[in-house]
């Protein structure tokens, strides 16, 4: 059985067992070694990915970053809830609108204009509020067992959700060129993923260390 050192400061602690470190008190930026590996963070060892996925940190790795066919499938399942939120919206609060939404004409350039603003500002509150919620991201995505995070593997801050919401909104409006990214992206990061340094994550997906590529994104 593997015995386990840890490095706080500058004083080596241990032996530990692997029960012992886990039962809560290992942090993912802690630095671990055993008798025959050297010094290196928690979060890069392989042993302890189950620990970390229970304690709610899902690292980005190559084996469980989302592709872009399930964050497609995913967007697809919100963008029809988002326009159902719109539809239902505007048809319940049309009088504060320059127009009725029973004389709509799709024709007409300042009508389609105002249907975007809100549309804009409905999908950047969706977003932005379920970053934030329990689910750390959109119900399309939590249908597919996918969530929004730091490099770090923690649920997104305030300030990033509001970047990556802001950001999405951008990417949709510009001929979806900055999903289209995804296919590109070493790290399948979209452009509103770039720009907040987030990252999707499936859940599921297992972990898997590579020799060449042992640490997180």
């Amino acid at each position: 059985m593997d015995e386990f050192f840890v490095k706080d400061g500058e004083v080596e602690k241990g032996p530990f067992t692997f029960e012992e470190l886990t039962d809560g008190r290992l942090e993912p930026d802690d630095l671990v070694r055993t008798n025959f590996s050297q010094w290196e963070k928690a979060s890069n060892i392989l042993d302890f990915a189950e620990y970390f996925q229970y304690e709610g940190y899902y690292f980005p790795t190559e084996a469980n970053l989302a592709t872009f066919w399930q964050r497609l499938l995913a967007f697809i399942i919100d963008y029809l809830l988002m326009v159902i939120i719109v539809v239902v919206g505007c048809y319940n609060f049309d009088q504060y609108l320059p127009f009725r939404m029973a004389n709509l004409d799709i024709d007409n350039m300042r009508q389609r204009e105002v249907l975007q603003v809100v549309f804009s500002a409905v999908f950047f509150l969706y977003h932005f509020l379920f970053y934030l919620s329990p689910l750390k991201g959109t119900l399309g995505q939590y249908l597919f067992k996918l969530i929004v995070v730091d490099a770090e593997g923690k649920p997104i801050s305030f300030g990033k959700a509001i970047i990556r919401s802001v950001c999405k909104v951008l990417s949709f409006n510009i001929f979806f060129l900055g999903f289209i990214s995804v296919i590109f992206s070493k790290y399948r990061q979209s452009f509103h993923d770039a720009l907040a340094k987030t990252y999707v994550v499936s859940k599921d997906a297992g972990l898997i260390a590579e020799e060449e590529d042992n640490g997180t994104y």
